[in-house]
């Protein structure tokens, strides 16, 4: 076989465009790397799918110097120190000078017109990567990190004579992580008890955190931008401190606590700008412009294996700092979000005083030891001896196998904000935790006196949301397979500056004219597998499904209590859906 490609242009505008790139490097084994490039593009240069260059040429310059000043330390240490040095120069000249078309090329004191970028970066660390076998220095030294960086920029183009950027910037961590051995068992002795004695003896209290960390980082900016046409000098000068605080405790196996706390600070202020050891020296955060606390807890308690509950609280708190004519306000906002989740498996439930006969039976291999493990956390549980008690409980025992785990989830959310209050005012731990709907601890004003007369409206917000579903999966026979799915859903929003909004959808089966007298009905979803095992079909197929779904909703929405929409949906995804494949060399698969 042979195959011609034949290209032909015409009208192609022969003029010749060139670009390449070099580049190298060089190790002074593990001590050092210096590698560097250039590149160049003259302006016509393009690659075949595109159909014009850019128009301007274009020289880059990169140089890269990559130190380990930590080599010459003892490898025992474990210290990282890495110094990065680079350094980029990039010129761009377009082909004709702007307006015209005279050409730049081989013409002196064209930097008026040429895009120029300098920039220079110099960045380093401090880490450990091995343990000391110190007391003090493993928990010291071993733990902090440190890093910085400084960015110088220069730069210049047709409209701007000069911009200088200098950005700076010093982070410094601290982590801690206590032993997994600090608890104690204060009920141990009960562990030869009836029903209640594995659990307690087997239950611990942690009396230390599981993990400390501290994060605090300087970032100072200083912007100066000078106008070509008219001399303009433009300054921006920004200095801002991150500090942030992270606990996580685990108080017991099934009980656990995550709290952060971060602030960010403006220290753009005379006081510090010419005198930065003063924060240090004064322990002076500068102004806080915004506090964000959040705390994760979680609980999962493993006693109740057949109803495996896990349930969720997590409050989130956020303020901010608002300057408005001189003027101080803050916006704070409250959220909390309660999250239950159950997974009831009623097997598991009869298994607490019903054992199966055939319970933990196994002829050979792996199964032995897992029965025998499992037959021996069994001595302690009830065993119903009675045979009318075993007889019943056996029959229901068989048919809760085919149903699933049954899973309900309840989630409720709570959102509380107030715009343009006092900035002096602390609002109250319950309303930061979302347990209180105003940030007032007690009388008091939310509102500042200086606000009667301005302009600034002060505004408040408040949000519910209620989530529930429930769902399980019921296999009428080994190869049928049924879902069922019943959700409701509930939101509500409340402001000072805005009309009330509520929503409200839930599962529906539509009927009549308008699906108003329908009814109230899980979604479902049915599997029939296996079904290529009758008739002739095992002999063209290799599997042969069918599968139907529904999904039905009735939804709500009201504005100030009236009602203002009323929407049914029904959809059959699908009504029918038959999936199978051949079988054969090259099986097909038909959906």
């Amino acid at each position: 076989k042979v195959l011609v490609n034949e290209l032909r242009m015409t009208g192609v505008k022969k003029s010749k465009e060139e670009s390449y790139s070099i580049g190298g490097s060089i190790n002074f084994a593990d001590l050092m790397t210096i590698s560097g490039d250039y590149n160049h593009k003259e302006s016509g240069f393009h690659k075949l799918q595109q159909r014009l260059g850019t128009g301007n040429s274009d020289d880059t310059y990169n140089t890269k110097i990559k130190l380990h000043p930590n080599i010459i330390l003892p490898v025992r240490w474990g210290i990282k120190t890495p110094v990065t040095l680079k350094y980029t120069n990039s010129i761009q000249t377009p082909k004709y000078y702007p307006g015209s078309d005279i050409l730049t090329k081989n013409q002196s004191n064209i930097e008026d017109i040429q895009r120029r970028n300098e920039k220079i970066s110099l960045s380093t660390s401090f880490s450990k990567s091995v343990r000391s076998p110190n007391w003090l220095m493993k928990r010291t030294i071993d733990n902090i990190s440190l890093s910085y960086s400084a960015i110088m920029n220069n730069s210049s183009d047709s409209q701007i004579q000069e911009k200088t950027i200098e950005d700076y910037q010093i982070s410094g961590s601290y982590t801690y992580n206590w032993g997994k051995e600090n608890y104690f068992n204060p009920f141990k002795f009960t562990k030869d008890w009836l029903i209640l004695g594995n659990i307690l003896s087997q239950s611990r209290y942690y009396y230390t955190p599981d993990k400390f960390s501290s994060r605090i980082q300087f970032s100072e900016s200083d912007k100066r931008t000078i106008q070509r046409a008219s001399d303009a000098v433009t300054k921006t000068y920004n200095f801002n401190m991150l500090r942030e605080f992270k606990l996580n405790h685990k108080f017991t196996k099934t009980l656990s606590s995550n709290y952060t706390w971060q602030s960010n600070s403006n220290l753009d202020l005379d006081r510090f700008k010419d005198d930065k050891w003063k924060i240090i020296k004064d322990m002076d955060p500068g102004r806080e412009e915004s506090m964000t606390q959040k705390f994760t807890n979680t609980y999962k308690p493993d006693f109740l294996k057949w109803l495996n509950p896990n349930i969720t609280f997590n409050p989130t708190y956020n303020w901010k700092l608002n300057i408005i004519d001189e003027i101080q306000t803050a916006d704070v906002e409250s959220k909390a979000i309660f999250k239950t989740q159950l997974g009831l498996s009623i097997q598991d439930f009869i298994e607490l005083i019903y054992t199966p006969e055939n319970k933990g039976k196994s002829s050979r291999g792996r199964g032995r030891s897992r029965s025998s493990s499992s037959s021996n956390k069994n001595d302690k549980k009830i065993n119903i001896q009675n045979p009318l008690a075993r007889f019943i409980l056996g029959k229901i025992h068989s048919l809760s196998s085919k149903i699933r785990k049954i899973s309900p989830k309840y989630t409720y959310e709570i959102f509380h904000a107030y715009d343009n209050i006092r900035a002096d005012l602390s609002p109250s731990y319950l309303y930061r935790l979302g347990l209180q709907k105003s940030p007032l601890a007690g009388p008091g004003e939310l509102n500042a006196p200086s606000l009667i007369n301005s302009s600034i409206v002060p505004s408040e917000e408040h949000k519910y949301k209620t989530d529930i579903s429930t769902e399980t999966t019921v296999n009428i026979i080994q190869s049928v397979s049924t879902s069922l799915k019943f959700k409701y859903a509930n939101s509500l929003s409340k402001s000072s500056i805005a009309s009330t909004t509520e929503h409200t959808s839930f599962s529906y089966y539509p009927l009549g004219n308008r699906g108003d007298e329908g009814f109230p009905i899980a979604n479902w979803s049915i599997n029939w597998s296996k079904i290529e095992k009758w008739w002739i079909l095992d002999k063209l197929f290799k599997s042969v499904s069918l599968s139907h779904g529904f999904n039905g909703e009735q939804s709500m929405s009201y504005n100030n209590s009236i009602l203002q929409n009323e929407d049914y949906s029904t959809s059959y995804s699908p009504i029918i859906g038959i999936n199978s494949i051949t079988k054969g060399r090259t099986p097909i698969t038909l959906t």
